[in-house]
């Protein structure tokens, strides 16, 4: 199915998407509707009648931290009652970008570190933050046979889109296949607009311009991000396998019970 498939507008959620339908190796593909991503969900504001996709969704694995939760609550319309589960996965980018704001009046905007800070966070993620991303997987592995899944942070791009491609490789996608699943957030995201917006306000914080392009790594993704997770899994685990194995405790019984899950045909 074709890409813009995989990307469904969901009143007040950024970057809700279906992973659905991509071939893997053995030649099944990933099931349609089973498996969902997205930003988070705090400001969601549609019925099951005009916006159904949500309401079909029997958990919901949440990467936030408890301060992103404060600033974004938890909460469920009605009709919707999944059965949560609260996964924190921590990164260093979020607590930098905060000090960012803070001495944005006195310094100039340090778009390179801002990207760097990116890069570092993708490296530290996979490695401080296993057991979440260990508890992700047994919350999939334990799933019915039929039930969907979302699993978000707060933008939906880069906690999220290491789970997404893990759990993609672990489904026996193809390389390309990953990478445009994770790189679908530039699509799935108005990059223009948000860039803007967010540039026009530490704009106006700092008292001097600073250019929509020197803030897209709070907004999109690019595929050094993600080379440089697989980077710092292969230099601390020496492959993905031996990761898998030693740091998510997927044997090979548990991944392919999540390949019986998740695929189809």
């Amino acid at each position: 199915m074709a890409t813009s498939h995989r990307i469904i507008d969901v009143p007040g959620v950024k970057n809700f998407r279906d992973m659905g339908g991509y071939r893997v190796r053995d030649g099944r593909q990933i099931a349609w509707r089973r498996l969902f991503r997205s930003g988070h969900l705090s400001e969601f504001s549609g019925t099951k009648a005009d916006t159904p996709a949500p309401f079909t969704i029997g958990t919901v694995v949440d990467f936030r931290s408890e301060a992103e939760k404060q600033r974004n609550p938890v909460r469920w319309p009605e009709g919707w009652n999944p059965s949560y589960h609260p996964t924190p996965i921590g990164g260093n980018a979020a607590a930098w970008v905060q000090e960012l704001y803070e001495r944005l009046s006195s310094s100039p905007f340090p778009a390179r570190e801002l990207r760097d800070q990116f890069i570092l966070a993708f490296q530290t993620i996979p490695i401080a933050n296993a057991s979440g991303l260990r508890s992700f997987f047994d919350t999939l592995s334990g799933l019915e046979e039929d039930e969907a899944l979302l699993f978000h942070c707060t933008a939906g791009k880069d906690r999220t889109g290491i789970a997404g491609s893990l759990l993609m490789k672990i489904l026996g996608a193809q390389d390309d296949d990953i990478l445009a699943d994770f790189l679908l957030t530039n699509d799935a995201v108005d990059l223009e607009a948000s860039s803007s917006w967010i540039a026009d306000k530490l704009s106006e914080k700092a008292g001097r311009t600073i250019a929509p392009t020197d803030v897209l790594p709070l907004v999109g993704v690019e595929e050094a991000f993600l080379d440089a997770a697989y980077a710092s899994i292969d230099k601390e685990f020496g492959s993905l396998d031996q990761y898998l194995g030693e740091a998510l405790d997927l044997d090979q019984a548990k991944q392919e019970n999540i390949r019986a899950l998740f695929l189809e045909g």
